[in-house]
């Protein structure tokens, strides 16, 4: 979520990296906003995999079917979702930082739910 919809809630905050910190105050355009911001989707889809592969490892074996769905349909949903967000700006120079902070976003918060998960 960016300022303009509101407060970013602090436990997603401090998940974002410093060298997106850094970025940030290096960027002087939309076009490099956007770049922070997608490097950051990969340092964060990255972490994502880890806690991913962890949780997969340490969830029963009965349970791993189920998992591996709901994560297969997470996927799928997340980028459809966050062009939905988007779209709301459409046309906009703020459409594709909206679109990327989603993803990066909610990329954080399925982390925080795998590191979680027991």
């Amino acid at each position: 979520m960016t300022p303009e919809q509101g407060p970013i809630d602090p436990a997603i905050q401090h998940r974002y990296s410093g060298q997106w910190a850094d970025c940030q105050k290096r960027a002087r355009t939309t076009y490099e906003n956007a770049a922070c911001l997608a490097a950051e989707f990969s340092r964060q889809d990255a972490a994502l995999n880890r806690a991913w592969k962890s949780a997969f490892d340490r969830t029963p074996s009965a349970k791993r079917g189920p998992l591996l769905a709901a994560q297969r349909k997470w996927l799928a949903a997340r980028d459809p979702f966050c062009r939905a967000d988007a779209d709301g700006f459409r046309g906009g120079t703020i459409e594709p930082i909206i679109y990327v902070d989603c993803r990066v976003e909610l990329t954080i918060r399925r982390t925080i739910w795998f590191e979680r998960l027991r």
